[in-house]
Parts: C-alpha cells; structure tokens; sequence
C-alpha cells in the first residue's frame, strides 16, 4: 500500500501504479546549481525548491508523489564564476521533458514543475506546452517565489539572485550553510546601467523588456540586492506563504478536467 509515502523513489512499481490509479500529482522540483555570492552555498535554488515541494506534499500525501530533485540547467550566464554547472539548453529541456513523458507514459495525468532558478522559466514554460501538446497529460511549471509573490512585495525590498529574499529563505530553511559574515550588497539592479525604464532584475517585479547577458559584467559577488538585510522571520514568512498556495494549487490542478480535443478540419 502507498500509505503516506511522498518520494516517488521510495515507492515499489506496485505502488507507483496504485498512486496512478489514485490520480496523484506528480511533483517535481527543477532549480541549478551555481554561484550565489560568497555567503550562500552553489545548492541555493534546487534546495528551496526542493524545500517547498516537500513541506507541501508532507501536508497532501493523498494527492502527490514528490520527484527526484532536477539540479542542473542552463546557465552559462554564469559560467564566470566557479562552481557554476551548466547544460545546453536543448540538452536540458529534452532531459526534463524526458522525465515528464515517462510519467505521462506510466499513466499520471497531472505534472506540476516547480522551478526555483529564474532563467529555467522559458525552458520550462516550452517543456510543459510539449508534455501538453505530445502526451494525453496535463504540465505545468511555476516558480515558487510567484506563489509567494504578495508577501514577498511586504517583507523585502527587492527580490534577485541571492539577495535579501533568497538568504532570508535559506536563513530560515539552512541557515547552517549561511554565512553572513561575508554577505555585501550589490544593488545594481539594472546590470551595469545607472537606470533604465525597460530593463532590471526583480523576481517578483519583472521589467517589461526580459534580458540577460554574462553575470560577470554587471556583479561583482554573483549578487544582485541586498543580503545584509535578510533575516530568518523574513523566510519563514515567504516559505509557507508559497507552500500554502502551493498546496491550493495543487489541489485545483487535481481536479483539473481534461476536456477532449475538437479537430475542426
């Protein structure tokens, strides 16, 4: 019997196909692994990601089974900075949508990707339209910091890589990885630019005009905002706002209805 278990690798294929039969979410969760300045660890964005996948489906075992963790993708972005590990991107978007076919392929209907690397977000959005347009079930993705969106507008003043938002979460989440000894701000929210009216960087603010180009040019530290200012409070607060909402989420995507096809040639 499935039980309560929640991790996809910890089930046997009889439980697998009883999960199926049950019409659970597959939840997997995508991030990186790259630099996030010189206090946070290279984990940062698979690890939170991670985090609010599994705290969601602690609280639903009855409507998810929890994937492998995805932690690489492209970002040669920031290949300047060592530690960074990055993928071509078709490379990447086969692989994940590889994944998500073989899920579609053992029966599960409904996959939700949950991404905490902001450059993921095109690769994935294309992953999910092909699971969607190429098998019978449904994908979506959605970055965790979106779910979050509204308390993060209250409780940071800016939301970029490894910022105040993200140490706050991992202050909260790991702090044990954390150092804020060597946390410095870096506000150069408009990558090299004094100002600009079309482009900056800001998760939950995004400019009009989406961009990006090597890291190395406008950060000193792989950082954009201010880590100084993040607190532990701060994260707790942004963490189960986005597992709440994930878990709304969840639930509707559940019950989502997949309505048959009209071919009107």
């Amino acid at each position: 019997m499935v039980g309560n278990k929640i991790l996809y690798a910890e089930h046997t294929w009889p439980e697998i196909k009883e999960a199926i039969e049950k019409g659970k979410v597959a939840l997997l969760p995508v991030g990186s692994t790259e630099d996030h300045g010189p206090h946070l660890p290279l984990e940062t964005d698979i690890f939170i990601a991670a985090e609010v996948c599994r705290k969601a489906a602690e609280k639903i075992p009855e409507d998810v089974v929890l994937m492998p963790s995805i932690s690489y993708c492209f970002n040669e972005h920031h290949m300047d900075f060592p530690g960074n590990i990055s993928v071509e991107p078709y490379h990447f978007m086969d692989y994940v949508f590889d994944v998500c076919r073989s899920l579609s392929r053992h029966g599960f209907k409904k996959i939700v990707m949950v991404n905490g690397h902001g450059s993921n977000t095109p690769f994935l959005n294309i992953v999910a339209r092909r699971v969607n347009n190429e098998t019978d079930s449904l994908c979506v993705a959605v970055n965790w910091w979106t779910l979050a969106r509204d308390v993060i507008k209250k409780v940071v003043t800016h939301a970029s890589h490894a910022g105040e938002m993200e140490t706050s979460v991992m202050l909260y989440l790991k702090p044990e990885v954390v150092d804020m000894s060597k946390a410095e701000a870096d506000l150069n929210i408009y990558m090299g630019q004094e100002k600009s009216k079309f482009i900056w960087r800001d998760l939950v603010n995004p400019s009009p005009i989406s961009f990006m180009e090597w890291w190395s040019r406008f950060s000193k530290m792989g950082v954009i905002g201010d880590p100084t200012k993040a607190t532990a409070e701060k994260g707790k607060k942004i963490v189960e706002a986005a597992v709440t909402n994930l878990i709304e989420f969840i639930k509707e995507w559940k019950e989502r209805k997949i309505l048959p096809r009209v071919d009107h040639h």
